[in-house]
């Protein structure tokens, strides 16, 4: 299950020292599709982020909407339900999680000749294109990918007036 905080704009938290950093901020810049269209540097969901030297991840987000709705679609192959949190207020939302797997493969004699770890977490945050009801939003998750689901509010939803024409 995907956890969902509903936040007021008042408990909104500063952001972290490392999303502040001006190194994070040029990682983030070259890191943008414009210096790498096509993921060739960096295929993977695994990003290198900051001067650390530690992988976190960086998982695609694609936020589209409609006249009722705001939906994020993110890829988060491997990442338990469970890790990712979600917090949500009405004009922004932050997607985070940690992935912490284990592969051990042993041979008939018990003699380990692989053993992968792969640990990282990410933190991404949206600013919405509209204000949302933060009571009715929905997330599900199915084969590595997240969507969430973010009911306009009334006064963002989009409200067609008719022209009334006078002779």
């Amino acid at each position: 299950m995907v956890n969902i905080a509903k936040r007021d704009d008042q408990d909104r938290s500063v952001a972290s020292y490392e999303s502040r950093s001006p190194f994070t901020l040029i990682n983030r810049f070259f890191d943008d599709d414009l210096f790498d269209p096509f993921n060739v540097l960096t295929p993977s969901l695994f990003r290198n982020r900051g001067l650390s030297g530690v992988s976190t991840l960086f998982p695609k987000v694609d936020v589209s909407e409609t006249d009722e709705e705001i939906k994020v679609v993110a890829n988060v192959p491997g990442i338990d339900p469970d890790k990712i949190n979600i917090e949500v207020g009405e004009d922004y939302l932050s997607l985070s999680g940690r992935i912490e797997k284990e592969v051990k493969d042993e041979d008939k004699r018990g003699k380990v000749y692989r053993y992968e770890r792969e640990f990282g977490e990410f933190r991404r945050e949206f600013a919405l294109p509209a204000r949302v009801k933060t009571d009715d939003i929905s997330a599900k998750a199915k084969n590595g990918v997240l969507t969430i689901t973010l009911p306009k509010s009334e006064e963002a939803k989009k409200h067609k007036v008719k022209v009334e024409v006078v002779d």
